[in-house]
């Protein structure tokens, strides 16, 4: 009995020490997780014509069954050509190849793990932005199969053309271009623009193997109403095959608007003849002069209102363009009544010093 009630004694004992303690227990499981390996495969009808879709099928075929390849990753494969997709079927029978869009949605599936990426392809991409900078921007590793003929050959190329969707009539509006050539040789060609069948810009372009690209400012009239369509290329030099990337077709609408500026002034001024000299010398712009009063029901027929010399006699016409939160220029003068502009816009503030100033004409 003794025996028991120190068994117990002892139980009691420890469990309070336990409690005392407060130990926590951690369990830590390890696992062994294989990285993936993308398959991303070109299923456009240039690998049928290149007579390359048998090598290609079977390429596949042999990595998908290749059992050391499958202890070490997780294999995935996908398809792009028009349209990109998981899929280890095979046709080569879409017409486009956007090999950019491939690297694009790969980065987002595997934007948090490691996927090195094996790319069957022949590298004639037909849509989509360059994949050369979508390729330097992916993140994983890539090891390309290049499929076909794999001779570098010289070629120019419209890089990109930058112009404004707008232009006005009888002005000039500019086209900026971006030119590269891709070989070893010093070579010029000829950048050409043309409007239906009239050459409107040309200008000779030299590059070499250092020089590999060229920058190109320059403006067009605008002559006609409505969408002028312009088609800009590079003339071909010797030995180039792929001609395609030579063009590039841009279209500009031109319109015939003009700003109508309002003057409001209560009185007449040299400067009010100057200052409707110096806007009108721009072609899109006529002038109008006005007394406060006879202006209020105008207003809406102005994009812009100059106040001249406002006074008192104008506090109805701030009060409507504020109002309206309509465009408005303010020129003071000597006639200028500072207190009623500082009374009566909320956006002018000016100190009254009552102070002369000197000056001399030259």
């Amino acid at each position: 009995m003794n025996m028991l009630f120190a068994f117990l004694r002892f139980i009691s004992i420890f469990s309070i020490l336990i409690l005392l303690i407060n130990p926590k227990f951690n369990q830590i499981t390890f696992t062994t997780e294989k990285p993936n390996l993308v398959i991303a495969v070109d299923n456009s009808n240039s690998i049928k014509h290149l007579n390359q879709s048998e090598k290609v099928k079977t390429l596949v075929e042999t990595i998908s069954e290749n059992s050391e390849l499958k202890n070490k990753f997780n294999l995935s494969f996908y398809t792009f050509g028009e349209t990109f997709k998981a899929s280890d079927s095979l046709t080569f029978t879409e017409k486009q190849s956007n090999i950019n869009e491939a690297f694009t949605q790969l980065s987002q599936i595997y934007k948090t793990s490691n996927a090195p990426t094996v790319l069957i392809s022949d590298g004639n991409q037909t849509l989509g932005n360059d994949y050369e900078f979508a390729s330097n921007t992916y993140k994983q590793p890539v090891y390309s199969i290049i499929l076909g003929d794999t001779i570098t050959y010289v070629d120019l190329k419209i890089q990109q053309l930058n112009v404004n969707k707008y232009a006005y009539l009888k002005n000039k509006f500019p086209v900026e271009a971006i030119v590269v050539y891709s070989g070893n040789s010093n070579v010029t060609s000829k950048f050409v623009v043309k409007q239906g069948n009239i050459t409107v810009f040309s200008q000779n372009v030299s590059f070499s193997k250092n020089n590999n690209s060229a920058l190109l400012n320059f403006n067009l009239p605008a002559s006609l109403v409505g969408v002028s369509a312009y088609k800009a290329y590079l003339v071909p030099i010797e030995n180039e095959k792929n001609k395609v990337n030579n063009y590039k077709n841009f279209a500009v609408e031109v319109i015939d608007q003009k700003t109508n500026i309002a003057v409001v002034s209560t009185f007449s001024h040299p400067d009010l003849g100057s200052l409707k000299k110096s806007i009108e010398s721009n072609e899109r712009s006529t002038v109008s002069f006005f007394e406060p009063n006879e202006f209020i029901s105008k207003i809406n027929d102005f994009q812009l209102v100059i106040l001249y010399q406002p006074n008192n006699k104008f506090k109805e016409v701030i009060t409507k363009l504020n109002a309206e939160n309509k465009n408005k220029f303010i020129i003071e003068g000597s006639n200028t009544d500072l207190d009623f502009l500082n009374k009566n816009n909320t956006t002018y503030d000016h100190e009254i010093t009552d102070q002369t100033e000197n000056y001399q004409l030259n």
